[in-house]
């Protein structure tokens, strides 16, 4: 039995530039694949809530539920689908209890995204927790001037030296946030990890097998959209997917010599569904052009996504 009394629940939003490594931290602190990574910037393009479990004291049950936000990545945007990023990932502050801002160390200098941030956190006098990531590909002398450097822009409630690629430094911190959380009733059933429908989640997957299978051939603005989803009497899943481009030259490039690529990608994916969903998956994949989809209010809703940010 939950114990109302004690147990802490509250919201932690994960703040960053692209390729900063929010959606790997988050998929670490969760303990399983809620969020899609990829090279290619701009790969989050909503808000995803995954949520960890952690246990203050065992003994007496009481438990700490953490709900991380994974936003997409803070940039100077221009589109209109970028604008509509950027603008959900400020949106969810108004919602947490505590903010990470993240920070890749590997990075040469601290760049005029990364000091925008900074400033805006400022001006809304936001309390943030300062999260150093990819600390094994800095060396310590380059590690101690970067963290003095940009403790002096911010008046951080705490510091962490993490990996979230290899989880070094990520417990201490899952530990901390557990601890500062509102005592509250938990929010989240205890078995849930995260709010995204299966049917989104599986979009996601394929989207980022498109980009790690094909890298710099593919165009930044494709959709994958999960058309229609059956479960079969055996309890194998019927997906079919939609992956939308907005140039009829993109269509060969997906598809690849004797349809190679899409092929790739369609293995790939279904092999990685089958592993979170734990069941024989038969995938589809569809390729239409549909001029100008980014200007599609509904494609935007349908992400909870803002068209007009």
């Amino acid at each position: 039995m939950e114990n109302k009394l004690k147990n802490r629940s509250g919201f932690v939003n994960i703040l960053g530039i692209p390729n900063s490594g929010k959606s790997t931290l988050i998929n670490k602190m969760v303990g399983k694949k809620i969020s899609i990574v990829s090279h290619k910037v701009q790969t989050t393009r909503f808000c995803v809530k995954g949520i960890s479990l952690y246990d203050i004291d065992k003994e007496k049950g009481i438990q700490s539920q953490i709900i991380f936000i994974d936003t997409p990545g803070i940039f100077n945007a221009k589109r209109r689908l970028d604008k509509a990023m950027v603008s959900a990932a400020w949106s969810e502050l108004k919602y947490c209890d505590n903010v990470i801002f993240i920070h890749d160390v590997s990075r040469a200098k601290i760049n005029d995204e990364t000091l925008k941030i900074i400033e805006r956190l400022i001006k809304i006098k936001a309390s943030a927790i300062l999260v150093l990531n990819k600390i094994d590909l800095c060396p310590k002398d380059k590690l101690l001037e970067r963290t003095l450097n940009i403790e002096k822009l911010f008046d951080f409630q705490k510091v962490f030296m993490i990996s979230a690629k290899n989880g070094s430094g990520c417990n201490d911190l899952l530990s901390y946030l557990a601890g500062i959380m509102p005592v509250h009733p938990f929010l989240y059933d205890k078995d849930t990890v995260s709010d995204l429908p299966e049917a989104l989640l599986a979009s996601e997957i394929t989207r980022e097998k498109l980009f790690n299978t094909l890298n710099q051939e593919l165009p930044y603005n494709l959709m994958v959209e999960t058309e229609k989803w059956s479960i079969n009497p055996n309890k194998s899943i019927n997906i079919e997917q939609v992956i939308y481009v907005n140039k009829e030259s993109h269509k060969p490039i997906i598809l690849g010599k004797g349809g190679q690529n899409i092929k790739r990608v369609g293995i790939a994916s279904r092999k990685e569904l089958e592993e979170l969903l734990n069941c024989k998956i038969h995938l589809f994949l569809f390729i239409k052009y549909k001029k100008n989809w980014m200007e599609d209010p509904r494609k935007y809703s349908s992400i909870g996504l803002d068209f007009n940010a």
